[in-house]
Parts: structure tokens; C-alpha cells; sequence
């Protein structure tokens, strides 16, 4: 059996493919050569990237395609594509060139890794394309030092997965006739914007993460009137191994998540909001409370449950929610080397949802954050979906 966290992202798919998404806009062309070369390199070292995934028996079986067949050439991006992704009878990733736009859109498999290990793979990718040659380096997939915390914390009680009064946004379209597209938008706070929050979170005592929550959080309130702020909130687990294990790499899927929530009046100034998300967060931290989201799910594994009975505890704690939040971190610009193609912007963002099921990915690159959305919807959907990240960028840039 391969990393049983991946069975985390193997149920809901009628309601969010397991998909982690990476554009990236460079200066100048890549070398398409030393592309394909790159990825046949990268494949040598995950082969899995090169296999189907068998959720009956939450294992990689491989193909016997060429490893460079997961390139695509075209003129321009379409991310209608990723409606055609199927990781039960296709590779783990795939990979299209913009001729035109100098882009280069990734899609991988969220049941192969998670935001963290994707990072990894597209660094992994920079250098054997930099170096034009393999890598010599292993990757690692255990979750032993995971299991050693589960043995050292004892169970928390905050880390509840299915909140009274979630968040939502409304349904503007009943009708399953009319046409949706999958699109992503995007925004950003330049780097005037950026350095600002930076301060004024220093200056507030508080994390930019806990920022981030509130605004998404007071965000979507205007949209449904609720006066609490729940949101599940991942978290990287790779930080909590040895120092050792830490500097392995590690394409796989090692993400749990807090449960956060929060009384929030509409009222309530952001400051204030951001101030409760930070001491809810701080009391999760405390109580290691991520581990709950798969806790149940591993003892079940010792004790021999099938994948289906994993499957149901995944439900219980680690449920796909209506909306949701992701913090992908800074990307490293110095690790996404190509050498003289120089990449001007990096965004990174999960699956895509159909509205009014919603989530905006944030992370940094040079200095820059972004906030992106995967959206499937019709254009008034869509332009809900543009607005409530407007009114994210509103309210952070408030505090």
C-alpha cells in the first residue's frame, strides 16, 4: 500500500478532483528539449508520476507510456483540460507549454502529493531541466515520524470537521443545463501592499496566516450572514519530522489540518477578527489538533480496515467543506531555476470547484502574494467568485 495519507484526497470526487495546479509565466522560452529531458529525469526518481492510481487498493500501478508523452504543446492555456484529468487511468501529472504566452501550466495529483511536495516536484523539475541531467536524490514516502507523534500527543477534542454554521456562498444557478467553464482568476497585493501587511501583522502580534483567514472568512460572510467563522485550515506535517527527515525529499501527501472557529460579528473590525483567529489558532497549535483529522483513519489501517472503512473515517474528519481555504507558503523564486528563462510569476492553486463550492489558495512569490481560485461556473458565477476575492484583497488591505 503507498502513503496512506493519500487516501485523504480519494473521496468526494463528484465533488472536487484531487488536483494541485501551478502556472508559471516566464521571460522568454523554455527549451523544449531540455524540458522533455527534465521530466523523463524527474520521472526516474518518482516513478509513480508515471502510473494509474488504484483506490481499491490505494496503490500505484505503473504504464509503460513514455515519460515525456505527459507534455502538451499549445498555442494558448486552457484549463478546460483539467476536465479530462483521470489519475485512475492516466499519469499523475501533466504538463502544457504555451507557445504564445511563454507559460507553463502543471497539473498534478493531489492523491500523490500534496501543496508542499508539489513545490518540491517543481523545484526537482527546475533543477534537473538547470543541470540537464539526472538528480541524484531519493524520495521518501513513509509517514513513520507522523506515526511516532500520533504515539507521543494524546488526542485533542477541538479538531470538529463538521461545524453547526458553515460558511456558504449563494447558489445563482439551479439549472445543470447551463454551460460552466472552468476558469482561474487571480489577484494581488503588490509589493507596496505586501510589505504593508507584513508590518501591520508584526505590529498586531499575529501571523499573516491568521490575516489571510480572516479576511477570506469575513470575505464570504457578507455573502451568507452567518456570525462565525469556521474554516479548515492545512498545515505542512513535513516541519514536525527530524531534522533529518526534514531535509529528504518528500513528494507525497503529509498535510493535515485544523478545524478553526471562531464567534465573528458582522460588525467586528478586521483587526479584531484576525486577533480571535490568531489565539483559535494558537490553542489548535497547542494541542497539535491536525492530528485529528486522520488519527481514527491510521488506527483503523493497524487494525486492518479496508480502504473503503479509511475511506469513511476521511468523512468524518477530513470532509470536503463547501468552502475552503489553502496557505501554500512563499515559492521559492531561487529554488524555480531555469536558468535563462526567468520565471516573472508563479501561481499555485488546488482543485476546481464548482460554485457555489468555493476555495482561494494563498502564497508568496518574490514577495508577492497571491490569492488564486479555481472556479467551474457560469459568468455570473464566476463574477461572484471574482468578488468575494476583491473583497479578501478589501479587508487585508484594511488591517
Amino acid at each position: 500500500m503507498a502513503d496512506p495519507l493519500n487516501i485523504l484526497h480519494t473521496v468526494g470526487f463528484d465533488v472536487l478532483y484531487p488536483i494541485v495546479r501551478c502556472e508559471i509565466k516566464f521571460n522568454q522560452p523554455l527549451d523544449t528539449k531540455r524540458l522533455e529531458k527534465a521530466v523523463v529525469s524527474v520521472t526516474k526518481i518518482v516513478p509513480e508520476l508515471m502510473a494509474t492510481y488504484n483506490i481499491s487498493k490505494n496503490e500505484f500501478q505503473k504504464l509503460s507510456e513514455p515519460a515525456d508523452s505527459v507534455i502538451h504543446y499549445v498555442k494558448r492555456i486552457n484549463d478546460q483540460a483539467a476536465a479530462e484529468l483521470d489519475f485512475e487511468t492516466q499519469p499523475q501529472w501533466q504538463i502544457y507549454w504555451s507557445v504564445d504566452e511563454n507559460k507553463l501550466v502543471i497539473y498534478g495529483s493531489h492523491i500523490l502529493t500534496d501543496g508542499a511536495g508539489f513545490k518540491e516536484l517543481l523545484y526537482l523539475l527546475a533543477d534537473c531541466y538547470t543541470k540537464e541531467q539526472s538528480v541524484a536524490i531519493q524520495n521518501h514516502t513513509d509517514i513513520d515520524g507522523i506515526k511516532k507523534l500520533l504515539e507521543q500527543i494524546k488526542p485533542s477534542q477541538l479538531n470538529n470537521d463538521h461545524p453547526r454554521t458553515p460558511l456558504s456562498l449563494p447558489r445563482l444557478c439551479n439549472s445543470a443545463n447551463q454551460q460552466r467553464h472552468y476558469q482561474v482568476i487571480y489577484d494581488e497585493l503588490d509589493l507596496r501592499q505586501s510589505h504593508h501587511l507584513h508590518y501591520q501583522c508584526r505590529r498586531l502580534g499575529i501571523h499573516l496566516n491568521d490575516a489571510f483567514m480572516a479576511a477570506y472568512g469575513k470575505a464570504v460572510q457578507q455573502y451568507c450572514g452567518v456570525e462565525t467563522i469556521s474554516l479548515a485550515c492545512p498545515t505542512d506535517m513535513r516541519k514536525f519530522l527530524s531534522a533529518d527527515d526534514q531535509k529528504q525529499l518528500r513528494i507525497q501527501n503529509m498535510t493535515g489540518r485544523y478545524n478553526m472557529q471562531i464567534e465573528a460579528p458582522l460588525s467586528e473590525s478586521m483587526a479584531d477578527t484576525a486577533w480571535h483567529v490568531h489565539r483559535a489558532m494558537n490553542e489548535q497549535k497547542e494541542q497539535y489538533a491536525f492530528l485529528e483529522s486522520f488519527r481514527s483513519m491510521i488506527t483503523s489501517l493497524a487494525n486492518g480496515a479496508s480502504v473503503a472503512k479509511l475511506q469513511q473515517d476521511v468523512q468524518d474528519h477530513y470532509h470536503v467543506r463547501g468552502i475552503s481555504y489553502t496557505n501554500l507558503a512563499i515559492i521559492d523564486a531561487e529554488k524555480l531555476n531555469f536558468g535563462d528563462a526567468v520565471p516573472v510569476s508563479c501561481l499555485m492553486s488546488g482543485g476546481f470547484r464548482e460554485m457555489p463550492k468555493y476555495q482561494i489558495a494563498v502564497s508568496t512569490f518574490r514577495k508577492r502574494i497571491n490569492l488564486v481560485a479555481n472556479v467551474i461556473g457560469t459568468s455570473q458565477e464566476i463574477w461572484l467568485a471574482r468578488a468575494v476575492m476583491n473583497q479578501m484583497k478589501l479587508f487585508l488591505l484594511t488591517i
